[in-house]
């Protein structure tokens, strides 16, 4: 099963109401601006964190400590999981 975050949804759900409304994201309304600018931010924080911890998990991996590397894959796996 693929993962969606919630904020990926709603960013969805707004992009389509913008392009059904002349595809110009202006036209929302000014509270569907603020959502959508929290959902890219919460969409930038967990792209950061992941990017971070798969970052981590390759330097653990290269370092050969597997004791790490696996404790990193546990977080990002716990991460994605909650994206179900």
């Amino acid at each position: 099963m693929i993962g969606i975050h919630s904020a990926h949804r709603r960013l969805a759900e707004l992009t389509l109401k913008a392009k059904s409304i002349g595809g110009n994201y202006d036209r929302l309304s000014a509270v569907e601006k603020q959502e959508l600018a929290h959902c890219l931010t919460v969409n930038l924080e967990l792209v950061r964190k992941l990017d971070s911890l798969k970052s981590l998990a390759f330097v653990a991996y290269e370092q050969g400590d597997m004791v790490w590397h696996n404790e990193i894959c546990e977080k990002l796996e716990e991460m994605e999981a909650g994206l179900l």
